[in-house]
């Protein structure tokens, strides 16, 4: 009988964005050379190929949102633009020699686990099958754009578009402009949209908590620095990953941490929109910080003050031919309307169809609760690791942090499989049984369940979905290796 030390494994990932990219990598510097990397679109870089709207950039630190294996040292500014981002993971492609490995425009529509030969038949859209040990998902949180079903919608005579994906094609220059949503994404393009049209009208739901984003340019001799002097970047993760981590706490059980963050956001709108008691009133959320993602922008409130700018709160009950109208039944017309409307939160693996060893369907398993222990394993789905998976999200962070915490624990996996010669491993149902108990205790008192708001980190149960209630170095330490107890091996 063959072995996995003998053999070795093959391994598909589905994504080629941050966490497809480095699983990649660390796989291949684990021994295994025989995997394929699935990107449905034309190129690299996930959500940062994907949004490519005016504005797009990161609201994480550079130095942090790159892998502590590969540090970004090219940024032109403390938070880099999309374009900047996008360039860095085609880098880490071509630096690791994946590029052999790619299959571009090549989505995976399907994957069953056959337990007899304890392996994956994956089969991609173009219309080819081939069966591999390990089944990587480093699809992402937030792929599919939500486009509100709203009365009327269907018989808008202008143009529509999603800020995901953006038409370039379509000049907004002197158009009057509809933007639906007010969330991380409107925040970077309605400033950039608001310099082109002619009118802007901004539907606004709920005011988001808005912070100053402390962004600069970095000159040549830093970033000259930065290549020469490896411990300066490394310095700059470890400043702004120890900010970001006392920041944890505040959202999770100790919301007087916060209360500075609360405190500078409330001083920066009173700078901004001070002399103007409207737009004030407007802008001020109604829930507690932290229980919808902060945000950080220099240019929105700005913006808002704009001649050409109108925000009105509330949302959009009808849409007419020409035009969008809003919660105080005054119609704004429109040539063009963005929706800045976010993603269906609960596709961790949508469209794919993924059948586990006993032939469920891990979507209709999971149905408004998707669960994986430790936001990577699910029980009867061997062998599969789910990399940003549920419960793998927070207010805090760096999501290029978690993707390594996740690394080392598949790693730690692989080799186990390897060394004693396993066909799968299949995580015990007791042990995701009491993990979403404790995902459940612990998120009764976090800002996202009791800060007042509506949010998409909960579903509409009440449950947890995406987030991770605690620090990440206790995150970090309990994915370091796998626990041997918690699983079954299969030989």
């Amino acid at each position: 009988m063959r072995t996995r030390a003998q053999d070795g494994l093959s391994a598909a990932i589905v994504g080629g964005g941050f966490g497809g990219i480095g699983a990649a990598i660390r796989l291949r510097q684990a021994g295994i050379q025989d995997l394929a990397l699935f990107e449905r679109s034309s190129g690299v870089g996930g959500v940062w190929h994907a949004n490519s709207y005016p504005g797009a950039a990161c609201d994480v630190p550079s130095h942090l949102y790159s892998f502590s294996f590969a540090r970004g040292t090219e940024w032109s500014r403390r938070y880099a633009p999309q374009a900047e981002i996008e360039q860095y993971l085609n880098g880490l492609v071509d630096r690791f020699e994946l590029r052999s490995r790619l299959r571009l425009n090549t989505a995976v529509t399907g994957a069953r686990f056959d337990a007899n030969a304890g392996s994956w038949t994956v089969t991609s859209s173009d219309g080819q099958t081939r069966n591999f040990d390990l089944l990587i998902t480093a699809c992402g949180q937030l792929t599919n754009p939500v486009i509100p079903t709203i009365e009327g919608l269907e018989t808008f005579q202008g143009k529509t578009f999603h800020s995901a994906t953006w038409d370039h094609e379509c000049s907004l220059e002197g158009k009057r402009v509809a933007v639906v949503g007010t969330g991380a994404s409107a925040i970077q393009f309605v400033p950039e949209v608001a310099k082109q049209a002619r009118q802007v009208s901004i539907f606004q739901r709920s005011a988001p908590w808005i912070l100053p984003k402390f962004d600069r340019a970095y000159a040549s001799w830093e970033q000259r620095l930065f290549r020469a002097v490896p411990a300066r970047v490394a310095l700059s993760r470890g400043v702004f990953f120890a900010l970001f981590e006392a920041l944890t706490y505040g959202f999770t059980n100790k919301p007087w941490v916060l209360k500075p963050m609360q405190a500078l956001a409330n001083r920066y709108r009173r700078q901004e929109l001070g002399d103007r008691p409207d737009l004030m009133a407007k802008s001020t959320p109604d829930y507690q910080i932290g229980c919808k993602r902060v945000l950080f922008t220099n240019n929105w409130y700005p913006t808002l003050a704009r001649p050409n700018v109108e925000l009105i709160a509330g949302g959009v009950p009808r849409i007419t031919p020409h035009g969008v109208v809003g919660s105080d039944g005054i119609e704004r017309e429109a040539d063009v309307i963005i929706w800045g409307t976010g993603f269906h939160h609960l596709d961790f693996v949508a469209p794919m169809e993924i059948y586990g060893a006993d032939g469920r369907e891990l979507t209709e398993v999971w149905g408004d609760t998707p669960e994986a222990y430790l936001g990577t394993t699910v029980s009867g789905f061997p062998n599969m690791f789910v990399l940003y998976g549920p419960n793998t999200n927070h207010g805090s962070g760096s999501v290029p942090y978690l993707h390594e915490c996740q690394f080392n624990y598949i790693v730690d996996a692989i080799k186990r499989l390897r060394d004693g010669g396993y066909r799968y491993l299949d995580l015990e149902p007791g042990v995701q049984k009491r993990w979403r108990a404790e995902i459940d205790k612990r998120s009764i008192d976090t800002a996202w369940t009791r800060g007042g708001c509506t949010n998409w980190y909960i579903n509409e149960n009440g449950v947890n979905t995406n987030n991770w209630p605690g620090p990440w170095l206790e995150y970090m330490r309990r994915t370091r290796t796998i626990e041997p107890s918690e699983y079954r091996f299969v030989a």
